[in-house]
């Protein structure tokens, strides 16, 4: 099969002052492209109260204590299942271009093999018998992956595990984050009692405070299951450099937020954060719940602006204060705001009292060509009694993405599941156009998305954009310069949910699962050398087709199965690179799921 990479350096520059004087359309956008609406101004609301401090946990301690007892009461899964929650998208009429079949650009200079090697990280059945078996099947397997000190902690679902660079399991047991918040078990197995079962996880290590960060959210309902117009999201600080170690436990009610919106009941969707020299950002998508526990309508992004040191330290007290910057879905642009992750010696931006960027796509159109790069200022405040940051946006014209409108076909297989259902080898949930990682790194701001292009064969495959972008802020101008932009594409093959991370020397990788019509889910990457691109290697190759439920008729599905929902990046103190996805290898699993992940070690 080809491999097809795109990479170009044109350049797009925009200025905005900080009070959004909007310069005209046509310094924006390209001739005969009519003016987008720009993100607007928002203010951020102190809600502190909400966000409280609730217990002290050690890892090592809940890892080691004996298993709860289990039965097989209750259902295998959970009633009140996620959907794939975004706003509604208008055809455009746009054509699919078709993926070049040579690069614009070549690399600079060729570029040895990669130096890259890894290991099999959480399975669905390792998160499935979590907390004695007390859990519920869950698909899509959501990655989170934090990496210090020649340590791993990755989040997967519902449940956790911490590994050292060979991949030795450094708990006696992989952990449910329903344990490790706190909460009663998702299912209790022997009275069929349903708890509270956390997901969505995500995680980092902040290098400049040894500190891990972990975060997860969950609607409430009750002990028969019934969904709740309530929901919650939960916070945990490591107190040491060891993530097996303590804790803080943080809760915060998300169920209104303080919002004067008039929304309603919310959920925390698809929450993501990062950290910058004085505070930690939660970008989240609000969607309202309906009276019978449905989710319905959305609401609007927010980002959630904490003290740092008032989480590691306790300086606020049992409620540390947060700033909430509510963001109406006003331009398109105000959805999936993601933060940026700021590796080791990359960072953080001190300038203009504290900067942490945000990434951001236009999602109103089926093709789309601009993306939205968000300053949060004066951070540095948020260790004063009266917080005052400053969110401004900027929009620069990029390269055309398309909303993916085709499921990914795999290669078929053994399926167990569905050969037992009677059912064909399911097709594979592709996302959408949203910015799934962001990354700033010595003064340059990366970003993935996934997009829908014709291949060879004018088949419609799912194709890795990348970007990246110069920001710069000289208070109260705010400018940001495209770098470079490109695609990473394969003939015959669908690359989904790509997640990029380069070191402070711009040295690093996109990592994404490679699936097609003669492909198994495998975890691959492309290295990324400065603004060059390297080809296509399979990290891990699968060996059988995704078999989980949730594609089949028979569990509600409609023959394509959820994925995803994102990969996981990060850089460790000695610059390497670790990367985890999914793929589905020939090992144990659970009868309705055989998902697994796949952690990607590569030396830059």
């Amino acid at each position: 099969m080809k491999i097809h990479l795109v990479s170009s350096n044109r350049r797009s520059s925009i200025i905005l002052l900080a009070a959004l004087i909007l310069v005209p359309g046509c310094l924006l956008f390209a001739q005969a492209t009519p003016p987008l609406a720009k993100p607007g101004k928002y203010t951020g609301r102190v809600v502190t109260g909400e966000l409280v401090r609730q217990a002290t946990v050690n890892i090592s301690e809940l890892a080691s204590a004996p298993g709860e007892p289990t039965s097989k009461a209750g259902p295998e899964i959970h009633p009140n299942r996620r959907p794939v929650l975004r706003p509604p998208v208008r055809e455009s009429g746009a054509p699919i271009e078709q993926a070049p079949a040579a690069p614009l650009a070549p690399e600079a200079t060729p570029t040895a093999t990669p130096n890259f090697r890894g290991f099999t990280g959480l399975t669905h059945l390792e998160q499935r018998t979590a907390r004695g078996g007390n859990q519920f099947s869950t698909e899509p397997p959501d990655q989170g992956l934090a990496v210090g000190n020649g340590l791993i902690l990755e989040a997967v679902n519902s449940a956790l595990n911490v590994y050292d660079t060979n991949g030795i399991q450094q708990l006696v047991r992989p952990l449910a984050l329903s344990e490790f918040f706190g909460l009663p078990p998702g299912i209790n197995r022997r009275t069929g009692v349903f708890g509270v079962f956390p997901g969505d996880p995500v995680a980092l290590f902040d290098p400049e405070t040894q500190r891990w960060f972990l975060a997860a959210w969950a609607q409430l309902n009750t002990a028969e299951g019934v969904p709740l117009q309530q929901s919650r999201l939960y916070l945990a600080v490591s107190q040491t450099d060891d993530p097996t170690g303590d804790y803080f436990i943080y809760v915060l009610n998300t169920t209104l937020a303080h919002n004067p919106d008039e929304g309603g009941p919310r959920i925390p969707d698809f929450p993501h954060f990062a950290v910058d020299h004085y505070g930690l950002y939660i970008s989240i998508n609000e969607f309202r719940i309906n009276p019978d526990g449905t989710f319905d309508g959305f609401i609007d992004a927010a980002i959630l602006a904490i003290s740092k040191q008032a989480l590691i330290n306790g300086g606020g007290g049992t409620s540390p204060p947060v700033v909430r910057f509510p963001l109406p879905f006003s331009s398109g642009f105000e959805f999936t705001v993601f933060p940026a992750y700021t590796p080791p010696g990359g960072g953080p931006l001190l300038a203009n009292d504290g900067t942490q960027f945000f990434v951001s796509s236009h999602f109103v159109n089926t093709t789309e060509h601009s993306l939205a790069i968000w300053a949060l200022t004066n951070t540095r405040s948020l260790d004063s009694p009266t917080p005052d940051l400053h969110l401004s946006a900027v929009v620069v014209n990029t390269q055309p993405f398309h909303f993916p409108t085709r499921a990914a076909v795999q290669k078929s297989g053994f399926h167990p599941l569905g050969a037992s259902l009677g059912e064909p080898v399911e097709r594979l949930d592709p996302g959408d156009f949203r910015v799934i990682s962001a990354t700033y790194s010595s003064g340059r701001l990366w970003a993935t998305l996934g997009s829908e292009m014709l291949d060879a064969q004018g088949a419609r495959r799912i194709v890795a954009e990348y970007f990246a972008f110069s920001p710069h802020i000289n208070f109260p101008f705010f400018t940001a310069t495209l770098v470079t932009q490109g695609i990473v594409s394969q003939s015959g093959a669908n690359l989904l949910y790509p997640a990029l991370v380069v070191n402070a020397q711009q040295q690093g990788g996109i990592v994404f699962t490679l699936v097609g019509p003669d492909d198994y889910p495998s975890a691959a990457f492309v290295p990324v050398h400065n603004t060059s691109v390297g080809p296509v290697r399979i990290a891990r190759e699968g060996n059988e087709p995704e078999d989980g439920f949730t594609g089949y008729p028979e569990f509600g599905g409609n023959g394509v199965a959820r994925w995803g929902d994102y990969s996981g990046a990060a850089v460790d103190t000695d610059g390497v690179i670790w990367m985890a996805t999914e793929y589905t290898p020939d090992i144990a699993r659970t009868m309705l799921a055989n998902w697994c992940t796949y952690v990607i070690r590569l030396q830059p």
